[in-house]
């Protein structure tokens, strides 16, 4: 019986992924016009943390720095313009909290960021907790920041189930013990299923029938 359900955040509830997308192709244009990048390419940043994708192209700190923080800039002001939740995103999470089901955020994205993105989007009155970048010293697909998310809720592993759109959240959820639900409206979702979730949905209010 599932009592807790984690989510990403990312391309999961809210629907952030064309805009990091061109985030990505904006800062790269400016940091390295020279480089040609493929769309596949482009995807497998998603689901690392900006440090990380940026550390395989920069060649030092400070370079990194300064792309994260022009990235930040860039795709901010996006999201300011107007982000949204995906459809049936407040509805699922409302028939969570109906239940008595903790809810939980596990992202790679800053605390306060990914708070600010829920409060931008309706989601925030039903989220018990977040673990976000600067809570783990390991990022997914390491299973501390799902662990991490468990003993913040005080949820047992085999009443946890995580949803997320990449395969470094079903990889993260299997390493912690828990059940694994993939989004089918992914940009990874091939490489997700390849790593055989637990279940898949089309759309988030679906959860209701993996409950």
């Amino acid at each position: 019986m599932i009592k807790c359900v984690l989510f990403d955040l990312d391309g999961t509830l809210i629907q952030t992924t064309e805009i990091i997308l061109d985030a990505f192709r904006v800062t790269f244009k400016k940091f390295f016009p020279e480089l040609t990048l493929t769309d596949e390419t482009y995807t497998n940043m998603l689901g690392q943390t900006l440090f990380t994708t940026f550390g395989y192209y920069a060649d030092s700190k400070e370079k990194v720095d300064e792309m994260v923080a022009f990235y930040r800039l860039y795709s901010n002001d996006l999201i300011e313009q107007g982000l949204q939740a995906y459809p049936g995103a407040e509805e699922t999470l409302r028939y969570l909290k109906k239940k008595k089901i903790k809810v939980g955020i596990v992202t790679s994205k800053m605390r306060h960021v990914a708070t600010h993105h829920l409060e931008l989007t309706h989601l925030i009155e039903w989220i018990d907790g977040i673990i976000g970048y600067e809570d783990v010293t390991e990022h997914k697909p390491s299973p501390e920041p799902i662990q991490k998310a468990l003993a913040l809720l005080q949820a047992k592993e085999e009443e946890t189930i995580y949803v997320g759109d990449h395969e470094n959240d079903i990889i993260a959820a299997q390493k912690a013990g828990i059940s694994t639900c993939a989004v089918t409206y992914s940009h990874r979702l091939r490489e997700m299923l390849s790593y055989r979730p637990d279940y898949v949905i089309d759309e988030l209010k679906h959860m209701k029938d993996v409950i």
